[in-house]
């Protein structure tokens, strides 16, 4: 049986790119023709809502509000996109018809999509397919920020346990193997947290047979557990961002998913160029050097106590800002609109890596240990640095 070839690509948005016209899109991805024309078929986290001025608004929430033209549906299909994962953050934020505007959209240009719908149960749907004789459902879910998906109301598929469990045992009824795709963790950090370690190997207890995550807008490694891949976090995949210059953002890999007697995954890295012209998969010596900084990555996973180091040494790096956020005032609550304070604490209780972060953070406060930690910090600034 030939085994079947999954490319999964990370978080692209156009908010801040001019679509040029016919030929633009096209131009993009002409250096990725090659690797995306392997594939059985090309997975894509569309981080974006694609919509016209006019439709939508933004919601209120903490962070910025992403929506990006309409006419970028063409990047998709230039890339052969077989299937848009809306499981994230970005998708809701210009409201429920942005949302409606976005996958009629995607649906008009034969693009299917998951990890968001008309409510939850929609949002949690699973895409299923067959190829080479081995039929396959992927799910996504996201973690809980804004805009997710409630009984009657649209949004994303927030994250819940019991549910993706659930949905989990269903597809394995009528699949032969289940992808989860899950957008969570924490940003710009090369190392995941031990949280989200424990949520994607859980993933693979309740039977998933490759778990695909993203969000942290730059490369994470990735693991075998149980025969099972997980891959943390393949960075951005197309995300321009004026007023960001560091070298991580705009770094990545495709992870290329072969379906045979095992699951197996492969990294491809790439480069897009800070003004969104060009995505250049790498080769020669900066190629071995990024496939040797994947690794290097991916060799922390498995260590519970050196990822429990390097994780407390991100604590005082970004937990601490995070916590100076979690005095409330009375006039808070009283008012007719959450202040912003308010919409900030709701975001750092509610999201799993934010509440994970102020946890620990708080804990080495509590015991003493933020100045040791505040040691290691360094050691996180060097591993966000890419060899090139």
């Amino acid at each position: 049986m030939r085994e079947t070839k999954l490319l999964f690509c990370g978080d692209v948005c156009f908010r801040h790119q001019k679509n040029r016209g016919p030929g633009h899109a096209a131009s993009i991805l002409s250096e990725l023709e090659t690797v995306l024309d392997s594939a059985d078929k090309v997975i894509i986290n569309l981080e974006t809502p694609l919509a016209p001025d006019g439709v939508g608004a933004p919601i209120t929430k903490s962070g910025p509000a992403l929506i990006s033209d309409p006419s970028w549906v063409d990047f998709l299909e230039e890339a052969g996109c077989g299937l848009a994962v809306m499981a994230n953050n970005h998708t809701g934020d210009y409201g429920e018809d942005a949302l409606s505007y976005t996958t009629e959209l995607l649906t008009g240009h034969s693009i299917p999509y998951i990890g968001a719908g008309s409510d939850i149960d929609e949002a949690y749907s699973a895409y299923r397919f067959t190829s080479n004789g081995t039929s396959v459902s992927i799910i996504a879910v996201c973690e809980n920020e804004f805009g997710t998906a409630g009984k009657s109301s649209a949004g994303t598929a927030g994250y819940a346990p019991e549910r993706i469990g659930s949905k989990i045992a269903e597809e394995k009824l009528v699949s032969d193997k289940v992808i989860v795709v899950f957008h969570g963790g924490c940003e710009n950090n090369p190392v995941p947290s031990p949280g989200c370690r424990a949520r994607y190997r859980n993933l693979v207890r309740l039977g998933a047979d490759a778990v695909i995550a993203g969000h942290t807008h730059c490369i994470q490694g990735y693991e075998y557990f149980q025969g099972c891949p997980i891959v943390y976090s393949m960075g951005n995949f197309l995300f321009k961002w004026s007023s960001i210059e560091e070298e991580p953002w705009y770094r990545g890999y495709i992870a290329e998913l072969s379906i045979g007697d095992r699951l197996t995954v492969r990294p491809i890295p790439y480069r897009f160029d800070t003004d969104g012209s060009k995505i250049h998969p790498l080769a020669g010596d900066e190629l071995e050097k990024t496939l040797a900084y994947i690794e290097k990555l991916s060799l922390l996973i498995p260590d519970t106590d050196e990822l429990q180091r390097l994780y407390d040494g991100w604590c005082t790096i970004s937990g601490l800002s995070y916590i100076k956020r979690l005095v409330a005032k009375d006039e808070y609550f009283s008012a007719q609109r959450a202040p912003d304070e308010i919409v900030h604490l709701k975001n750092l209780l509610s999201c799993e890596s934010h509440n994970e972060l102020m946890r620990r953070t708080l804990e080495l406060a509590f015991t003493g240990k933020l100045g040791e930690a505040k040691e290691i910090a360094a050691e996180i600034r060097e591993l966000q640095k890419i060899p090139t």
